[in-house]
């Protein structure tokens, strides 16, 4: 003898082959995925390889207020720098994955390769005259200048240097890769 089974989203009595529900509504209506919102309490629907978390925006932006009030997100950035300041010191400044190979060009003619300028102007503070920051935006108004970003106030040199070229290095250096170039006389 059968015992009596029932569909478990309207608990109507299941004949023949029914498993688990009477009818596709109510398949349908099973299948769903529901999740309660931690703000309101309310059920929602929502597929459950989603990341939302709340309700509507509003629930949403309350829960992220009362995340950040619990401390939850405190130490994240110190992390974050933490990890960046890690992965240069592992790699080298010189090779960070944004840089770019510069050439330039001194007052005196003496012409300079590297593939960080930031990086050679701090390693190398005698050659240039004013902070770090000042002779790196020096440079970077050069390259402006080219690539034709300056046309109010274009820039050719900065206290006599000259910026020769300058190139992407992106997805050229890994860890542990050097860039086979082989570098002059001249370049530091």
């Amino acid at each position: 003898m059968k015992e009596n089974r029932f569909c478990v989203v309207c608990g109507t009595k299941l004949h023949g082959r029914q498993i688990k529900y009477c009818s596709r509504k109510c398949m349908g209506l099973g299948k769903q995925n529901y999740k309660i919102c931690p703000v309101c309490g309310k059920q929602f629907k929502d597929a459950a390889t989603n990341d939302t978390v709340c309700c509507s925006h509003e629930c949403s932006k309350t829960h992220r207020e009362q995340l950040h009030k619990s401390g939850i997100y405190d130490d994240s950035i110190q992390k974050m720098r933490v990890g960046f300041s890690e992965k240069i010191t592992e790699i080298g400044p010189e090779k960070h994955w944004f840089s770019k190979h510069w050439v330039i060009e001194s007052p005196s003619g003496q012409v300079y390769e590297c593939d960080n300028l930031m990086h050679f102007i701090k390693t190398h503070p005698d050659l240039f005259d004013g902070t770090p920051t000042q002779a790196f935006d020096g440079f970077q108004k050069i390259k402006a200048t080219r690539e034709g970003k300056r046309p109010k106030a274009p820039s050719k040199s900065w206290k006599g240097w000259h910026l020769i070229s300058y190139s992407e290095n992106r997805k050229k250096y890994r860890k542990g890769e050097t860039d086979g170039r082989k570098k002059s006389k001249d370049s530091i």
